[in-house]
C-alpha cells in the first residue's frame, strides 16, 4: 500500500501573490505592445485567456506536481522562465523569418533540469498559448501570416513534448548537443507542414530559409540552456543535474578536507554512494542526486572524528568514559554539524535534506540497549533518538537504509546473512514509522532491498588467491 504524502508545505499568501504578479507583468507586456490596436473587447479577451491560463498552470501544477507549488523559489524559477521564453516570441516579428530561429521548447529544456519534467512541458504549453491567443487577438484582418500562427502552436506543442517526455534529466553535456539537432530536425518538420499547408505557390527560396533557420532553433534553444540554467541556479538557490554532477566527486575541496579529517567516514560515503546510486537507478530517481547526497551525508562527523567507530584506528573508545545520554548527544549532533557546513559550503537544498533526514527519528540503538543496562524495567526511547526530521522524498529514504545496510553489513562479514540483515532495517525503520513523510512505496521498498543484496555480491565478490612465491625479473 503507497502511503499518501500529506500536502502541509505550501504557502498561500505567497503563492497567490506571486500568480497575481505574474498576472499583472504578462498583461501589461502584452497590451503595452498593442497601443494602436486597443479596445475594451480585445482587452477583456486578453485578460481572461491569460487569466484562464494561469488559473490552469495552478491547477495542474497543485495536482501533478505538487513539489513546485510547495517552493516560492521553484515557482518563481518557472515563472522567470515563461516570461524569458514569451519575451523570445515577442521579439519574432523584427525579422520576416525570425519565428522560425525561435527556440519554442526553451522552457521544457531549461525546467526539466532545474524544476521538473512535467512542470516544463506545462509551462511550455501555456507561454505557446498565450502566444497564440495573443497574436489571433490582436490581428486586425486575416493575412498569409497565419502561417506563423499555426507553427508557432504546432512546433511549439510538439517540441516541448519530446524535451520534456523523451529527454528526461542527463548531466552529460554531448546528450543535448543530440537533443538540440533532434530538435532542430522537428522544427524543420514542423515548418514543412505549415508552409505547403498555407501555401498555394511555393517558393523554394523563402521554404528554405525558413527550414534552415527552423534547424537553427533547436541549437539556439540548447545554447541559451546552458547560459541560463547556471544563471537561474545562483538567483533561485535550485540545482540542476549539472550542479549534482559537480559536487558528486571525491576530488571536490569538501570531499578532501573529509579524507583528510575522518577517512574512516570518507570511505563509508564513498561506499554507500554506490548502493544509494544503484538503489535510485532501480526505482527512477536521480542516480546523480542520489549520489551527491551520499557523498556528504556525513560530513558533519568531521567536528568530532574520532567520536564514531570507523575514524577509531587507535582502538581508543572515547565513548568508553561517557555517559551513554553524553554519547548520545554527541553522535546526533553530526546530522546538525553536517547541515552548517553543507550551508558554509553551498550544497543545494536536496543535499542538506539528505544530511538532517538520513537517520529520521529513529533511536540509537548502541547507546539506547547500553543506557538499558543500567535501569530497572523498560527505558524509553525518548533521549536516545535522532531529532529528525524523517525523510521527506525517496532519495533521503534510500540514504537511510543504505547508511544502515552499508555500517551492519561490513561488520557482520557473514554472506549469508545478507537478505535477514536488509530486510530487518527495513522492518525496523517500518515499525519507527520512518517512511510515513514521504511517498515512498512498499514494492519500492522491495526493489530497494533486492538491489541492496546485489550491489553488496559484487562489491564483496572473491578474488583468486594468488600463490604465497616471489618472483624475480629475468635479467
Amino acid at each position: 500500500m503507497k502511503k499518501i504524502k500529506k500536502i502541509t508545505n505550501i504557502k498561500w499568501k505567497e503563492i497567490v501573490s506571486s500568480y497575481f504578479a505574474v498576472f499583472v507583468i504578462f498583461s501589461a507586456l502584452s497590451i503595452s505592445a498593442n497601443l494602436d490596436r486597443l479596445s475594451v473587447a480585445k482587452v477583456a479577451v486578453q485578460l481572461s485567456t491569460l487569466g484562464i491560463l494561469l488559473i490552469a498552470l495552478a491547477l495542474y501544477t497543485y495536482f501533478s506536481d505538487i513539489a513546485v507549488m510547495e517552493s516560492l523559489r521553484k515557482t518563481w524559477a518557472m515563472f522567470i522562465t515563461m516570461l524569458v521564453a514569451y519575451g523570445l516570441i515577442q521579439l519574432a516579428p523584427v525579422w520576416e523569418y525570425a519565428i522560425n530561429l525561435v527556440p519554442f521548447a526553451l522552457c521544457s529544456l531549461i525546467l526539466s533540469l532545474i524544476v521538473s519534467g512535467k512542470c516544463g512541458f506545462f509551462a511550455n504549453f501555456i507561454v505557446i498559448m498565450l502566444c497564440f491567443m495573443q497574436d489571433i487577438n490582436w490581428q486586425t484582418q486575416a493575412t498569409v501570416a497565419t502561417e506563423n500562427f499555426f507553427y508557432l502552436l504546432f512546433s511549439g506543442v510538439i517540441e516541448a513534448v519530446f524535451v520534456s517526455f523523451v529527454l528526461g534529466r542527463h548531466y552529460r553535456r554531448l546528450r543535448y548537443l543530440v537533443v538540440g539537432l533532434i530538435l532542430g530536425f522537428i522544427s524543420v518538420i514542423c515548418a514543412t507542414i505549415s508552409y505547403f499547408m498555407f501555401r498555394d505557390a511555393w517558393d523554394w527560396k523563402i521554404y528554405g530559409i525558413k527550414a534552415l533557420c527552423s534547424f537553427g532553433s533547436g541549437i539556439i534553444g540548447v545554447m541559451l540552456m546552458f547560459v541560463l540554467v547556471p544563471l537561474f541556479e545562483k538567483i533561485f538557490n535550485v540545482s540542476s543535474v549539472f550542479r549534482f554532477s559537480e559536487i558528486a566527486t571525491s576530488d571536490s575541496t569538501l570531499m578532501r578536507k573529509l579524507f583528510e579529517k575522518a577517512p574512516g567516514t570518507y570511505n563509508h560515503s564513498l561506499t554507500v554512494a554506490t548502493y544509494v546510486e544503484a538503489c535510485a537507478a532501480a526505482i527512477g530517481q536521480s542516480a546523480v542526486m542520489a549520489r551527491a547526497a551520499a557523498y556528504y551525508h556525513d560530513i558533519g562527523k568531521m567536528k568530532n572524528p574520532s567520536y564514531f567507530a570507523e575514524n577509531q584506528f587507535s582502538g581508543i573508545n572515547p565513548h568508553d568514559s561517557m555517559t551513554p545520554e553524553a554519547s548520545v548527544n554527541m553522535i546526533k549532533y553530526h546530522t546538525l554539524n553536517g547541515l552548517a557546513i553543507a550551508k558554509e559550503y553551498g550544497l543545494p537544498k536536496e543535499v542538506q535534506s539528505a544530511i538532517v533526514e538520513h537517520h529520521g527519528t529513529m533511536p540509537i540503538k548502541y547507546f539506547y540497549l547500553k543506557a538499558q543496562r543500567y535501569t530497572d524495567g523498560t527505558l524509553p526511547y525518548d533521549g536516545y533518538c535522532y531529532d529528525g526530521p524523517k525523510p521527506s522524498n525517496k532519495i533521503s529514504a534510500i540514504l537511510m537504509i543504505c547508511d544502515a545496510a552499508e555500517a551492519a553489513l561490513r561488520a557482520n562479514g557473514d554472506k549469508s546473512n545478507v537478505e535477514k540483515i536488509v530486510n530487518e532495517i527495513v522492518a525496523e525503520r517500518m515499525a519507527f514509522e520512518q517512511f510515513s513523510d514521504c511517498d515512498i512505496s512498499l514494492k519500492e521498498l522491495d526493489i530497494i532491498k533486492s538491489t541492496i543484496i546485489s550491489t553488496f555480491a559484487g562489491i564483496r565478490h572473491k578474488r583468486v588467491s594468488y600463490p604465497d612465491i616471489r618472483l624475480t625479473g629475468e635479467k
